[in-house]
């Protein structure tokens, strides 16, 4: 490794004692003799740090002319009664004239609480920290409003985007738009609420072991994880970028197509991409889409999907019925078994700790990615009145994350190196098949906990909720939760909750889950069921 020069400031704040502390973190020390030498490499380094520190920064360029914001707040409890929004804003495109096709014109749009929105305050779900105010808007959010959407605002999203319930969120619970004191889903818990309620038309989330599709599934909404890499994360709050995903979540399934079509493309800024067609490629999924039939499709039943230790018979039987009304609509459904899915919700938790603790650490790093410095300053370092007030799935991570970096070294490579084995898997499977089905999660939205119980009694409705879509988000294919009825609520019959069937498909293959989920959306209204 070579270094550019051994110049240095004379007067420069490296001492010896920070020499001797980075090996000793390590229980090791320089000898005696290297230490002028090695001292004057640490001195001509931090030289190069400040040389960095005083270049100007290089990041997402936004035109605050062009997409004015307006009334930014933070909604009252009387405006917000339901818990749904982080932050409220008005932004529409005041030169649509430069745009030539405008396909989001007069629809609402709100953007995760983790999505940057220049000026507009993110609360991130925490108050670990203060607000983070963004200089920039993420890819996703310059897109949609160069396609004619109204940015309405910030989406409440769970502490830290860590929870798939709904009440973590420091600014208080989400509730389920079909019956308070329910769980909404989460991390995408107030996208899930505003677009299931009807208070907006479209919403993007993001999802690293199902923060798109729980919710969708327990607020009655169709919510599109894509193929990994499809839809750019820049500007984007990342828990570990192997499995970041951002996506739409939508009414209906045409939207969706409408939505997904807009945010896909490669941005130029964002590695995660490497392999994703450029905008102009992307296909014209609505058109595609209403054009298509279900019949002579092949739609796998993956066997051990309905295996998983949460799973309710309820939750079964319902599946396994509207697995039959596929074949009603001239489909032929056929039953997969992928033994590597009984193991798969522990290749997920196991693979994505180490490296999401580092980068919860500020030390995550082989990576192109674009990102504001300013938001690690914001958050770094750790203090314990920061990790006090972290919630449990956040602290466990970390925890989870040291201990496997200290205690198993080689464990992270043997997670990724099981994660391709996974795909394979996966993909062998989809050579038989069009898609598989799954149930989006193996049973309906569980009531809140209580807020401020013990960190086990707080997870316990959300154990087992990502099994059968966490694992998706290591192998990247893309996968969709569809609702197509209701469920009674475990504590109380006669509160009836939505269900969600999770359809995914190849890499790259959008097109044939927009296929198999508009199909039976057209024949059937999921609220009759």
């Amino acid at each position: 490794m070579s270094i550019p020069s051994l110049e240095f400031d004379p007067n420069t704040k490296v001492t010896l004692e920070d020499l001797h502390a980075q090996p000793s973190k390590l229980g090791l020390k320089l000898q005696p003799e290297e230490v002028d030498d090695y001292y004057t490499m640490l001195c001509a380094f931090e030289n190069s740090i400040q040389n960095i520190l005083a270049l100007d920064d290089y990041y997402l360029p936004t035109d605050l002319e062009r997409f004015k914001r307006e009334n930014v707040y933070y909604p009252s409890k009387e405006e917000n009664p339901k818990g749904g929004w982080a932050y409220k804003v008005t932004i529409v495109d005041s030169k649509p004239e430069l745009e030539e096709a405008r396909p989001l014109e007069g629809k609402t749009i709100c953007m995760k609480d983790c999505i940057d929105i220049a000026t507009v305050p993110q609360i991130f779900g925490t108050d670990a920290f203060e607000p983070f105010v963004p200089d920039a808007d993420a890819t996703v959010v310059t897109r949609s409003l160069k396609s004619g959407a109204k940015v309405v605002g910030l989406a409440t999203c769970e502490n830290q985007s860590s929870s798939t319930a709904s009440n973590t969120a420091s600014t208080g619970n989400v509730e389920n738009p079909y019956c308070d004191g329910y769980s909404a889903g989460g991390s995408s818990s107030g996208c899930g609420y505003l677009v299931g309620s009807g208070e907006v038309d479209l919403a993007v989330g993001c999802d690293q072991g199902g923060s798109i599709r729980v919710p969708s599934a327990h607020c009655g909404i169709v919510g599109f994880k894509p193929t990994f890499g499809l839809v750019p994360y820049s500007g984007i709050g990342s828990l570990e970028t192997n499995i970041d995903h951002a996506g739409p979540m939508t009414k209906t399934v045409l939207d969706n197509c409408l939505l997904l079509e807009v945010l896909a493309g490669r941005d130029g800024f964002d590695d995660r991409q490497d392999g994703a067609p450029l905008p102009k490629d992307i296909p014209k999924y609505k058109e595609i889409t209403e054009k298509s039939s279900i019949k002579g499709m092949k739609i796998g039943i993956l066997k051990e999907a309905l295996e998983v230790p949460a799973m309710t018979e309820a939750m079964r039987e319902k599946f396994l019925e509207t697995a039959k009304m596929f074949e009603s609509l001239g489909a032929e459904v056929i039953e997969i078994s992928i033994p590597t899915h009984k193991v798969a919700p522990e290749v997920w938790a196991v693979g994505q700790r180490q490296a999401g603790a580092l980068r919860k650490m500020g030390l995550q790093g082989g990576r192109r990615i674009l990102k504001s410095t300013r938001n690690f300053d914001h958050t770094l370092p750790w203090t314990q009145e920061s990790f006090d007030k972290t919630p449990p799935p956040v602290k466990n991570g970390i925890i989870n994350g040291l201990y496997m970096a200290e205690k198993y070294p080689s464990l992270y490579t043997k997670c990724i190196n099981l994660s391709l084995k996974a795909t394979a898997d996966y993909n062998k499977a989809l050579e038989q098949v069009d898609v598989l089905i799954t149930p989006t999660v193996p049973k309906v939205a569980p009531p809140h906990g209580i807020r401020d119980d013990s960190p086990l009694e707080l997870i316990k409705y959300t154990i087992g909720l990502n099994a059968n879509t966490g694992i998706f988000n290591i192998t990247g294919h893309p996968a969709l939760s569809l609702p197509v009825g209701f469920l009674p609520a475990a504590n109380h019959p006669d509160v009836k909750l939505p269900v969600g069937l999770q359809i995914i498909g190849k890499h790259y293959d959008e097109l044939s889950i927009y296929r198999a989920a508009y199909g039976w959306e057209k024949a059937y209204n999921w609220k009759d069921y």
